[in-house]
């Protein structure tokens, strides 16, 4: 990956809708160049979808951070589970005292509720911290 494929990459970052002509003005390249470029970061996996990002009414649901320590921690034995939460929007496995980072959206605190419950009942699960999200920037 060169300094090109950065430049997409953040073009596509900010608005993954950026025509390829338009992003090829901003990184100095052609429409086809950048069209090359972005199938190829596709194909490798470097860039593996696309997202929205909701706003106004529509992402007026709650956010969340879950917290989760293990001992012991399986992370192949835990992931079915946690992916089969549409909920959770991101899943992270960490180094340090924390084990997994869960990013949740959610329609209520009912539901948040329920999405905790479901993971209190994780195999070796030694500890569940809930952060729910107050203002984004």
């Amino acid at each position: 990956m060169d300094n090109y494929d950065r430049k997409i990459i953040r073009a596509l970052r900010e608005n993954a809708r950026t025509s390829l002509a338009e992003i090829g003005r901003r990184v100095g390249l052609s429409r086809s160049a950048v069209a090359e470029r972005v199938e190829r970061l596709e194909q490798s996996g470097v860039v593996n979808g696309y997202s929205v990002r909701l706003g106004g009414t529509a992402a007026a649901g709650l956010q969340a951070y879950f917290q989760l320590t293990f001992s012991p921690f399986h992370l192949h034995q835990l992931a079915p589970r946690l992916r089969s939460i549409p909920e959770l929007t991101r899943i992270h496995a960490l180094s340090g005292e924390i084990d997994l980072m869960l990013f949740a959206e959610v329609e209520s605190m009912d539901r948040l509720n329920q999405i905790r419950g479901e993971l209190e009942r994780l195999p070796d699960l030694k500890r569940l911290l809930t952060c729910p999200v107050l203002e984004s920037l």
